[in-house]
């Protein structure tokens, strides 16, 4: 397994790999696949750009993670951590914690980020632990942050400032 960087060309991989990722985990994700059936593939070709993915021997994506910088001036020094997924076959082996680290390690080299943020879903236990190993601490959880199927789920919000 290795951390690398997709190419734009490789922009129908991502989409594939998000698809699989909102199936596996709809409470997760903000696009339901009705959703990512209407974006146009200069979306997906400009989404990749600040991703991390996890391929295995045969280049076959098994996780993924990334993050947008605020474009606000007054918000310019916070980046968010977004889509981080590993396909199930491949939970537990540290993948999540690899990518997370690339991901965070390539946003400390932006001297204007100070902060990180995210948030995750209160029934992603396993995620939570994640996030709180590598230093996120819990500010706030969201009630009803989203609606999947006939159900709401909670959200935690956390955050991470960066010592440069």
């Amino acid at each position: 397994m290795k951390i690398i960087r997709l190419p734009i060309s490789r922009w129908q991989d991502y989409k594939k790999f998000y698809i699989e990722s909102v199936t596996d985990s709809p409470q997760a994700f903000l696009w339901s696949t009705e959703e990512i059936d209407l974006k146009k593939d200069t979306e997906w070709q400009d989404r990749i750009k600040n991703m991390y993915f996890a391929i295995d021997d045969d280049n076959k994506l098994i996780g993924m993670s990334g993050f947008y910088c605020e474009e606000k001036k007054k918000l310019a020094h916070i980046a968010n951590i977004v889509r981080v997924y590993v396909s199930p076959k491949y939970r537990g082996k540290g993948i999540g914690k690899k990518l997370l680290l690339t991901v965070i390690e390539d946003i400390k080299s932006k001297p204007e980020i100070k902060k990180l943020q995210l948030g995750v879903m209160t029934t992603q236990t396993a995620a939570y632990n994640l996030y709180k190993s590598v230093g996120f601490k819990k500010i706030g959880e969201q009630k009803m942050a989203i609606w999947v199927g006939n159900e709401f789920y909670d959200k935690y919000l956390m955050e991470v400032l960066l010592d440069k």
